[in-house]
């Protein structure tokens, strides 16, 4: 697949227009392939969890198949040691993913030739606006800065301190989210133009999921509500590039007191019955449950959980607050 990718890539470039790649790179893959994706910056927490549960889920339920990537390209949050606890805990809860893991940094130079072919075709420019400058530039309805692409007509030199942006012409970002409904967004007057490298020279999250997800072929993603916005910016290139659509389902996000879980709030598991964890997992994504599976195995429980598997109960609901059992798994769940 990667000297394939990179292949047709280069041979494609000097076709470049506003899409990238001639339709028929559009065709749709017949095999569902799902993903999941986490961020090796510290070690599984419910949260992402019920991501994993959900994505898998859906995988399989759809005789699909479900791959692992780690999202390692943003090096200074990665934890030693957090990529193999994830991996750990995944296979203790019966998840067990198809094909070999993926890794970020392992495609740099599929960043770099994107990029390279992105500037080639004047779609890209420097830019020095630093994050405070960004931040009190007008509020959008998306609840994060609206970039102004004040320096898209500075011709700012490269520099090593420079961010390198994505000129973004939306004419259309509206998608159909399978939970969430109908997406219409005027990106525009919302986002402005995306950060796809840097000011630290790391290629940016935006720009690199997209060409992650189209080497592995993924067509399915399933994740937490707070990436819709994200979901935006990567519908936007992932149309500009002509890579297949992909299928998104927003799911809830787990919150407590009305704070979503994190990493960055020291909120991670406390408990390691993992059939338990499943179990409550199951009970936050409004599954059925049956009443002995307490005494299940984790691979039990999927077998009955992949067969019942149906998103219906989580149609237009942005976030779940924790139950007082599923508050008792989670460490620093009374902050």
């Amino acid at each position: 697949m990667r000297i394939g990718f990179i292949a047709n890539l280069l041979f494609q470039a000097q076709h470049l227009q506003i899409g990238m790649f001639p339709h028929t790179h559009k065709e749709k893959y017949k095999l569902y392939i799902g993903r999941f994706a986490p961020t090796p910056s510290g070690p599984l927490h419910f949260g992402s969890i019920i991501s994993a549960l959900a994505s898998y889920l859906d995988a399989k339920n759809n005789n699909g198949q479900w791959k692992v990537r780690i999202d390692d390209i943003d090096s200074p949050r990665v934890m030693k040691g957090a990529e193999s606890s994830i991996l750990k805990n995944l296979e203790s809860l019966g998840l067990f993913w198809d094909d070999k893991i993926s890794r970020q940094s392992e495609n740099i130079k599929e960043y770099k030739n994107i990029l390279e072919m992105l500037k080639s075709k004047n779609l890209t420019y420097n830019c020095n606006c630093s994050r405070k400058q960004i931040a009190i530039s007008n509020q959008s309805d998306l609840n994060e800065p609206f970039y102004n692409n004040h320096c898209r007509s500075m011709h700012h030199p490269s520099s090593s301190k420079s961010a390198i942006r994505l000129i973004a012409n939306y004419k259309s970002t509206n998608f159909i989210d399978r939970a969430q409904g109908a997406q219409f967004n005027n990106a525009n007057n919302l986002i402005g133009d995306i950060i796809i490298k840097r000011s630290d020279q790391i290629y940016a999250y935006q720009l690199a999921v997209v060409i992650d997800d189209q080497l592995q072929s993924v067509t399915n993603i399933v994740r937490g509500t707070d990436l819709l916005n994200s979901t935006i910016k990567q519908h936007y290139i992932n149309n500009l590039l002509n890579f297949p659509d992909k299928t998104y389902m927003h799911i809830p996000i787990a919150t407590i007191n009305n704070r979503k879980l994190s990493k960055g709030n020291g909120d991670k598991l406390n408990n390691s019955n993992f059939s338990l964890i499943l179990i409550e997992g199951l009970k936050f994504l409004r599954q059925k449950i049956k009443k002995d599976f307490k005494e299940a195995s984790p691979r039990e429980i999927l077998k009955y959980a992949v067969k019942n598997w149906d998103s219906a109960p989580l149609q237009k609901i942005k976030n779940i607050e924790l139950n007082p059992s599923q508050r008792l798994i989670v460490d620093n769940a009374h902050t």
